[in-house]
């Protein structure tokens, strides 16, 4: 009993010492999470089964075992070994456990695996998107699990420490995985190339951002040299608007008071600015003929939005885009996120107008901005950029938001102009080129299709809208890149999510 008491009390913290110097360390780090909005890892974590082997400790037989199943390279091979284990070896080195100390197995993290989702945000280690922005933060902590080793540098078995805490911490994104997988099921069935934003039309949170071609995380060597470029997150990439723009235009010229929706216009199926000639989607049939602004915006009349464009003036067309957020600055606080492209002034001379009417020509949106252009519409004016951040979460469990988490809103146009420009959105939903936009037994939605002509006779489709019409819950922007038409390529893409988030809601 003294001799006990000597040990364990008196010398216990000696002996103690001198047992953790004989740790071995199995895991260095474990980087910080992503997550959802509801603490669910977005990066398709893993447990992964990983075996230390000792083989000193092993017999003979136990060694030739080994060696006859390519798990030990040979009978002389002294060296610990630690190794990823396959189902055919895990099945061996189980049997051996209760046998011999010389195999140890635990479980570990894998932090990418092939459930991940919203691949282009998240990004991969230190390189692109969260992961890069938020780097030095996750992987600020430094974790271990050991093995405790005899006075041979052997792992003792059944002797494990692990210092790992169980309380997530990271990064908490917006996004909401139902949504998000929603999305991208939907994208993989009709979107070849492009990307989609969805957006809480009240608090202005991103609840899904997606990219096609997609990829793998822990497959990436495989995407590298693949000339369809799926690393490229185009949701925050720069692209011709088209048509879309002329919800900025429509939203100036009534703010400016320059005209009503129920103005009539003339088109002949043509405009002519400077020396150049700009067609209408009505040319072939000699044109819209007359038709009132409402109607010129739901069947996106290029006439008679770039005589609007000539009634505004360069200035003033550029002052609106920048005052709706595009072509300034980034929004989410994704590395890659583009600025976009609005001309300065004094590249923009008289026969350029008619082109920038149309959101054609020197101009450049991204998608998440293109869903900020709605959502300042629905939030009746007020300029409200979305935003991807929740909250940052430490190690020891401290909270605090990041710059790219704060609410940023400033009035651009009255909630008068910006009830007018929903009017006719709902209009476009209605009878328009959006029409193939409404989800089948639900409620009305508004929104504007883009067709954006690019080199070689190529279109880029675009459709962004709101849902419902009355209480808008829902902005999205769809982008599918080389798709031709909006009407026909985007809307498809803006029903499905609709009619697939409200059934999960419902349920």
């Amino acid at each position: 009993m003294i001799r006990l008491f000597y040990i364990q009390i008196v010398k216990g913290s000696f002996f103690t010492q001198g047992a953790f110097s004989q740790k071995g360390n199995i895991i260095e780090k474990v980087r910080g999470g992503i997550f959802d909005r509801n603490g669910k890892s977005l990066t398709g974590t893993h447990s992964s089964t990983v075996a230390v082997i000792s083989p000193n400790w092993l017999s003979v037989q136990e060694k030739e075992l080994l060696v006859k199943n390519n798990i030990l390279d040979s009978l002389d091979d002294n060296n610990i070994k630690k190794l990823d284990m396959v189902p055919e070896s895990l099945d061996i080195l189980n049997a051996l456990i209760n046998k011999t100390p010389g195999v140890f197995i635990f479980n570990k993290d894998v932090r990418y695996g092939p459930t991940a989702l919203a691949t282009h945000v998240v990004g991969f280690q230190g390189q692109t998107g969260i992961e890069k922005a938020f780097n030095s933060m996750l992987e600020s902590e430094t974790r271990h699990q050991y093995v405790i080793n005899d006075g041979l540098g052997q792992p003792i078995a059944g002797l494990a420490l692990n210092d790992e805490k169980s309380k997530q911490w990271g990064v908490k994104l917006t996004l909401d995985e139902n949504v998000q997988q929603i999305v991208e099921d939907i994208m993989d069935k009709n979107v070849e190339s492009g990307a989609v934003v969805v957006v809480d039309a009240k608090s202005g949170e991103v609840l899904a951002m997606a990219s096609r071609p997609n990829y793998k995380q822990f497959q990436l060597k495989e995407y590298l040299n693949q000339n369809n470029a799926p690393l490229i997150n185009r949701a925050v990439e720069s692209y011709t608007p088209g048509s879309i723009f002329k919800i900025v235009i429509l939203s100036a010229a009534l703010e400016e008071k320059l005209t009503e929706l129920n103005e009539v216009f003339y088109c002949q199926g043509f405009e002519k600015v400077g020396g150049n000639t700009f067609k209408c989607s009505s040319f072939e049939k000699g044109g819209h003929g007359e038709i009132t602004l409402k109607d010129a915006l739901a069947f996106s009349c290029n006439s008679v939005f770039i005589q609007l464009g000539m009634r505004l003036g360069k200035d003033k067309v550029i002052e609106y885009a920048r005052l709706f957020g595009l072509g300034e600055e980034t929004l989410i606080g994704l590395p890659e996120e583009k600025e976009g492209n609005i001309p300065l002034k004094e590249e923009v001379f008289y026969q350029d107008l008619g082109n920038l009417s149309i959101g054609q020509g020197a101009i450049g949106i991204t998608p998440i901005q293109a869903a900020q252009i709605i959502l300042t519409i629905v939030n009746d004016g007020v300029l409200k950029k979305p935003l991807l951040v929740k909250e940052i979460i430490y190690p020891d469990g401290e909270k605090s938001i990041s710059r790219f988490s704060e609410i940023k809103t400033s009035r651009i146009i009255s909630a008068e102009t910006a009830n007018k420009v929903k009017e006719a959105l709902e209009a476009a939903t209605e009878y328009g080129t959006g029409k193939k936009a409404n989800p089948k037994n639900l409620c009305q939605t508004g929104g504007k299709t883009g067709t954006a002509e690019i080199k070689n006779e190529n279109s880029h489709a675009w459709f962004v809208g709101y849902y419902p019409a009355k209480k808008p819950e829902l902005v999205i922007s769809v982008f599918v890149e080389y798709g031709g038409s909006g009407s026909i390529k985007a809307t498809p893409v803006f029903k499905e999510i609709i009619e697939r988030t409200s059934l999960v809601e419902n349920n």
